[in-house]
């Protein structure tokens, strides 16, 4: 009986502490021998050089301001099971805007767990900012890809559809324009894929394993498991997706191409203490808690402005290539969309709206609900607003926007 147990607990062990598996660096060695897709990537990789140089050359610190970028999403489940009920279904789709929910919060870093780096753990790195595009991705919803067999109105997301045809089998141009994932089982115990600087002009995916998506109880053969259950394996394949390597550069003390992440030895798995130092020259910090290194979900929680450039000088490559036509909308959107910019920032931003609202009201709120700035602007002819909260504590606020016609909530981080 003590031989069972203690074999069930040594079973136990590995599975928990096994370390995060990408196959993004095989991808991109097979990727490097088929001459259709390294030539689409090398004319990507051309433009996105001379972006990446632009950007940061002309605005160095990252506070560029940016209009928010939809993404059309399609949720891909290939391996779901033949005999799907329609509350089965439901249940998917319903995991599958979890997922990306958890995308919005983390590439906007308006995720909750950020505290932990402004309460705590920023002050160990010092110079090093963290970064958020302007994103909001979006399940699709409307002029899918007539072979689907989705109507206007239908969320795209897909039951035992294949995927793939592409070249190497992995990319779809049916469903090109669309920021594709794919959740199906994954061999070897991989955890996700994607290929560096991908692009939806050529049905590009980003390939999750079926039991690291999403998170919560999941549905049935797609049960989100610890370590991996907070939806944080999406946020790092789709990191690769738009551009950024693995902090550790995929070599001993390598370069990521990113100036602002500290130089690690290698990956890190589980929950380093923040005291793990890296072996390479300095011995600096590594910061364990990036997307882009292999530590746990719980653990991983932020990028860096250094990063979110990176992203952003890919994003501005690509952008056009996303089918705007498969967003249907009530036509609100732009009326009530605004940006805040710098975000993150250190109190002083700007509030940008994309029309002139002739009247409105401010009110921010800080993470208990208390009102620490409130006032109304009226006969504005203006697109933007200055904004100061370098009085407050360094936080998470809430900046709510009202007018006779709207109310818009946006989240907004001082450091």
């Amino acid at each position: 009986m003590k031989i069972k147990l203690l074999l069930v607990l040594l079973v136990a062990q590995i599975g928990f502490s096994q370390e995060r598996s990408c196959a993004a660096t095989e991808k991109m060695e097979e990727l490097s021998n088929n001459p259709r897709m390294k030539a689409i990537y090398d004319s990507h990789k051309r433009l996105f050089e001379t972006e990446f140089e632009r950007l940061s050359n002309e605005i160095p610190n990252g506070t560029y301001r940016r209009v928010t970028l939809r993404i059309p999403v399609a949720v891909h489940f290939p391996s779901a099971s033949a005999t799907l009920t329609e509350s089965e279904k439901q249940c998917l789709r319903n995991l599958a805007q979890n997922q990306v929910d958890i995308l919005n919060a983390d590439f906007n870093a308006t995720n909750s767990d950020l505290s932990i780096w402004t309460g705590s753990t920023g002050a160990f790195f010092p110079g090093v900012n963290t970064g958020a595009l302007d994103v909001s991705f979006e399940i699709a919803n409307g002029n899918h890809p007539a072979s689907t067999g989705l109507a206007n109105g239908d969320l795209a997301v897909t039951f035992r559809q294949a995927f793939g045809g592409g070249p190497n089998g992995d990319w779809d141009p049916d469903w090109a324009g669309y920021l594709n994932l794919v959740v199906k089982n994954l061999s070897g115990g991989t955890l996700g894929y994607a290929y560096l600087g991908s692009s939806p002009a050529d049905g590009a995916a980003v390939f999750i394993n079926s039991s690291a998506f999403g998170s919560g109880a999941g549905c049935t053969g797609f049960v989100p498991g610890a370590p991996y259950n907070l939806g944080r394996t999406l946020t790092h394949e789709l990191g690769h997706y738009l551009n950024l390597n693995h902090i550790w550069g995929d070599a001993t003390c390598g370069n990521d191409g990113v100036a602002d992440t500290p130089q690690h030895n290698t990956s890190n798995g589980g929950c380093p203490a923040i005291s793990h130092l890296s072996t390479c020259s300095g011995t600096p910090r590594e910061l364990t808690m990036n997307y882009m290194d292999y530590t746990n979900d719980s653990c991983m929680y932020m990028l860096t402005q250094g990063q979110a450039t990176r992203m952003q000088a890919h994003l501005n490559v690509i952008a056009s290539s996303f089918n705007q036509d498969t967003l249907l909308s009530n036509g609100d959107f732009d009326k009530n969309s605004f940006v805040i910019y710098p975000n993150p920032n250190k109190g002083s931003f700007n509030i940008q709206f994309s029309e002139i609202v002739n009247d409105y009201s401010i009110q921010i709120f800080d993470h208990s609900g208390r009102i620490v700035f409130e006032n109304k602007y009226s006969g504005n002819s203006s697109l933007s607003q200055e904004m100061n909260l370098s009085a407050t504590a360094a936080g998470v606020y809430f900046v709510t926007i009202k007018s006779d016609d709207f109310i818009t909530t946006k989240k907004v981080l001082v450091q």
